[in-house]
């Protein structure tokens, strides 16, 4: 197995903590402490860091943040999940390290985007997004589909209130299908990779937060992509930590 523990690792009580499985980028990478300070909080050490003064915006910068700040710098592969009644936290990383195993490390290059997952309903929020045409779009793409699938046996069934919640929001025939096969409604053909820098904001502000990022991102070059992370929120409400990194085969 080649789990890599990152953070502190405390007691788990595991009939209330979710466990996901994201993309972050590497630990002390450019990318991992500028995403970071962009969002207040290192999901690492769980240490609150200073924001970055952002010429333009309506409120102060954590106010439009404050939804990705309790989820850490990350991109979905596999969503948030309380785990089945049998499984167990061996279990949920053996799985990550078959699954890291079978993919080899690549760069995707990213650019800024406002992103609607509520089909017009609400404002956009801001993301980073797979530059058009980048030659590992496809990679990252099977790579989340790899992940809905193996981690599917061990998720737990959602609540009522879970799903009252999702049909709450504005999804399509399509979307709500897969949502009750797969527990969330952005898998497969409806993913779409991204690493979630705001909230829903109004367009004054997806301007000003775009234009901060776009000369940092043509900086910071392509985002490397090497293992897969698995985030745990200990219990309802609190902010998401990284517990384990699983390094991608050619890496390991």
């Amino acid at each position: 197995m080649n789990g890599m523990n990152e953070a502190p690792q405390l007691p788990l009580d595991l009939s209330v903590a979710r466990f996901a499985l994201y993309y972050a980028p590497p630990s002390g990478s450019c990318w991992w402490n500028e995403g970071s300070r962009w969002l207040g909080r290192d999901a690492i050490t769980g240490r609150s860091l200073n924001a970055p003064q952002v010429p333009g915006l309506s409120r102060p910068l954590p106010e439009l943040t404050a939804d990705p700040r309790r989820y850490g710098l990350h991109a979905t592969l596999k969503a948030p999940m309380r785990l089945a009644p049998q499984a167990r936290l061996g279990d949920l990383s053996g799985i990550a390290a078959a699954v890291a195993a079978r993919h080899a490390p690549f760069d995707l290059a990213v650019h800024t985007d406002v992103v609607d997952t509520d089909n017009g309903k609400r404002p956009g929020f801001v993301a980073l997004r797979p530059s058009v045409g980048a030659a590992d779009a496809k990679a990252v793409d099977a790579l989340a589909a790899d992940c809905v699938q193996a981690f599917d046996a061990l998720r737990a069934s959602p609540t009522e209130a879970e799903l009252a919640k999702r049909h709450a929001q504005p999804l399509s025939s399509r979307q709500r299908e897969l949502l009750a096969q797969w527990g969330y409604p952005y898998v497969f053909d409806e993913f779409r990779f991204h690493v979630t820098l705001s909230d829903r904001v109004a367009v004054t502000d997806a301007t000003a937060i775009t234009d901060w990022w776009q000369p940092r991102v043509q900086a910071l070059g392509p985002m490397r992509v090497d293992s897969l992370a698995l985030f745990v929120q200990p219990s309802p409400g609190e902010p998401f930590l990284l517990h384990e990194r699983f390094v991608f085969g050619e890496a390991a």
